[in-house]
């Protein structure tokens, strides 16, 4: 039997565990593109409280639903249209009997290339900030406790060995969400005009060509749908895969964090003390040393292991000589 054997029961580790690990936020930042439309996505979000935690049997425990807090949600959108070489011509041009500026032509199509940029639009930015208070995210894992010597300690480590990151989704809430996502695109919508010289006359190139408008060209590579929420999920978990970049940070944050408990080891029984050598008394003359130190009396941690049982998270190990 061993000399030490002591126990932490679930609420105790899970009130431990939870002030420990959601402390860090977790910036992340990913892209991609899908034909012509480029995705792109920057987000913070910290750790909130474990739902629940349950001991298994030997040296697992799982935790479940543990909230993702979001803190930053930006949506960034670019667009490559197809070039279009076009010559020059005249778009608005007086009647050949005007009195002025007969048969001149007002306003003339320069010609040249249209859409040779890459991306030809954006990124315009679709903050969606306003509706982190209805995203919603969770994690669940299994965690492997371990103990092991690391300087003057024996460290108890919870290792991650599954982490499933629920995908991100929006709860309607009192029905504000959708008004919050509609705005949200109207100002990108305003942002993409700036970017676009002389919109009015692009339509009506493209009209003359056969070629659908920018605004209708946009919106068939959105595919932006009726229900604003479904296009945006599909967006945020499909095009760009945000729960890949959570399983990333998160693994990155879980895997650096600090011990959950730490033992002394050697384990102090008794500490240094520093006596005054007078205390002792019955000295015949005034003695040299007028204090003394008593070294402390400890023991060396030994075969320290940690296990589940029921319950109790259970701590045993033997004392050694120094």
């Amino acid at each position: 039997m061993s000399d030490v054997m002591f126990s932490v029961n679930e609420n105790t580790f899970k009130a431990v565990f939870n002030k420990l690990y959601p402390t860090v936020k977790l910036p992340f930042d990913g892209s991609n593109a899908l034909g012509p439309v480029w995705f792109g996505v920057e987000g913070e979000v910290h750790l909130e409280n474990a739902g629940d935690i349950d001991f298994e049997d030997s040296d697992t425990f799982f935790l479940s639903e543990q909230k993702i807090g979001w803190d930053k949600l930006v949506l960034r959108l670019g667009f490559n249209l197809p070039t279009i070489t076009v010559g020059k011509f005249c778009v608005l041009r007086m009647p050949d009997d005007a009195p002025i500026l007969g048969g001149e032509c007002l306003v003339e199509f320069p010609g040249g290339e249209l859409f040779g940029g890459n991306p030809d639009i954006g990124p315009i930015v679709l903050n969606l900030n306003a509706i982190i208070p209805y995203v919603v995210s969770e994690i669940s894992g299994r965690y492997k406790i371990g103990i092991r010597k690391d300087g003057d300690y024996q460290k108890i480590y919870a290792d991650v060995q599954a982490i499933d990151v629920h995908p991100i989704s929006v709860q309607d809430t009192v029905g504000k969400l959708p008004g919050l996502v509609q705005a949200a695109v109207y100002a990108a919508s305003y942002q993409m005009l700036a970017l676009i010289p002389y919109t009015w006359l692009v339509d009506v190139v493209l009209g003359l060509l056969g070629f659908p408008t920018i605004t209708q060209y946009l919106l068939n590579l959105l595919d932006i749908e009726s229900d604003m929420e479904a296009w945006l999920m599909k967006v945020l978990n499909q095009s760009i895969g945000v729960d890949n970049l959570l399983y990333e940070q998160i693994f990155n944050a879980v895997l650096s964090k600090d011990e959950v408990f730490k033992i002394d080891d050697p384990y102090p029984f008794v500490p240094e003390i520093t006596a005054k050598t007078a205390d002792y008394g019955g000295f015949p003359k005034p003695v040299l040393t007028p204090t003394f130190k008593i070294p402390k009396v400890a023991a060396l941690v030994e075969n320290a292991s940690v296990r589940f049982d029921e319950d109790n998270m259970i701590v045993s190990f033997d004392f050694g000589m120094i």
